[in-house]
């Protein structure tokens, strides 16, 4: 059972990336470099201000790093939230995570990483926040996830991280926690592949725990009690001849696999993502024709993209649709198949 939640703060829960690009142009402003874009900062942010510092300023002015880092911090800290703000679905997903204890580890300086949350109105949901000075060590290495779990009395399999970046991935790897990837922030997927899971919202992480927690779900996020409504995987020869389009939020009808399904859900495969609780409107037929398309709602009940796919695996329950709708559908792709003398290929 996962008992400890800890998050990455930059680029997991809160966007600040224009506050920091503005503070470090001003900052290196006297080299007569810069300024640097968002885009060029977020490629090299994470791993503390003074290593990007480093990294931005010229060899033969290096004699200024210190002097350079100040200026940072004297602008960055007038200037925290003039454009920081929390990312969708932060702050409602926070509130519904009252029975987990909550940990940010961030490589942002403590002090300025307390004030962030502070003044987003998000620091009463966390037990414990650490910044880059608050332990000997900071990501990649371990050692501040190893300083909560000692803090908070909870064992390594009952945590996971949050983050956007390999920095936290790495760091919770090391820690032997178990790690989840947000795609949405300063790193693309290609610095993720290693979490175990990658969620492209936040509010992903309610679905994510269910899975984790619950006994009455699998390991492959079943979305009924499988003990009284079994589910079928969709053979593969089977998924060729089946024609599934689903309609998610405002966007036209697109092809979806179909993966699995019961006589209540569905398991599908899709291009894009789909919010919880929402509705999506399904088409389905198969070869031969089945006088006439089929169509169903379902709700969804998890939407997850998992270790670097660039697909979503969404989970949904059928809520309205025609009755015999999977004997009548695969009925006629056995009918189909069969005609063709089992020539399945």
């Amino acid at each position: 059972m996962i008992k400890l939640l800890i998050f990455d703060l930059d680029g997991t829960l809160v966007d600040s990336i224009q506050d920091i690009t503005d503070a470090l142009n001003y900052a290196v402003a006297p080299l007569n470099i810069g300024p640097f874009s968002t885009a060029e900062i977020k490629e090299k942010v994470g791993s503390g201000i003074t290593k990007l510092i480093e990294g931005l300023i010229p060899e033969e002015k290096s004699g200024m790093r210190d002097e350079i880092v100040k200026r940072f911090l004297e602008q960055y800290s007038a200037h925290l939230l003039d454009n920081t703000r929390a990312y969708p679905g932060v702050k409602e997903t926070l509130s519904k995570l009252g029975d987990y204890r909550k940990a940010v580890i961030s490589n942002k300086r403590e002090a300025l990483s307390k004030a962030v949350l502070d003044g987003l109105g998000l620091a009463d949901f966390f037990d414990i926040i650490l910044g880059s000075d608050s332990v000997p060590e900071k990501k990649p290495s371990p050692a501040p996830i190893i300083k909560i779990l000692g803090d908070l009395g909870i064992d390594k399999d009952e945590a996971l991280i949050a983050g956007d970046s390999n920095l936290d991935i790495e760091a919770g790897k090391k820690a032997g926690i178990k790690t989840v990837a947000v795609t949405y922030g300063y790193r693309g997927k290609e610095f993720l592949a290693g979490a175990d899971y990658m969620i492209d919202n936040m509010s992903y992480l309610l679905t994510l725990l269910q899975k984790l927690n619950s006994r009455e779900i699998s390991a492959e996020v079943n979305i009924q009690d499988s003990r009284r409504e079994p589910r079928y995987a969709v053979p593969e020869i089977y998924q060729k001849y089946i024609s599934l389009k689903t309609r998610i939020g405002l966007r036209d009808f697109m092809p979806t696999v179909l993966l699995d399904f019961s006589r209540k859900g569905i398991k599908v495969k899709s291009p894009v993502a789909a919010e919880i609780d929402s509705t999506i409107d399904c088409v389905i037929s198969a070869p031969k024709s089945l006088d006439r398309e089929i169509a169903f709602r379902a709700k969804v009940r998890y939407c997850i993209s998992e270790q670097g796919a660039s697909d979503f695996l969404i989970g949904a329950a059928i809520v309205e649709g025609a009755d015999n709708l999977w004997f009548n559908i695969f009925s006629k792709v056995h009918d189909f198949i069969i005609e063709r003398g089992g020539d399945f290929f």
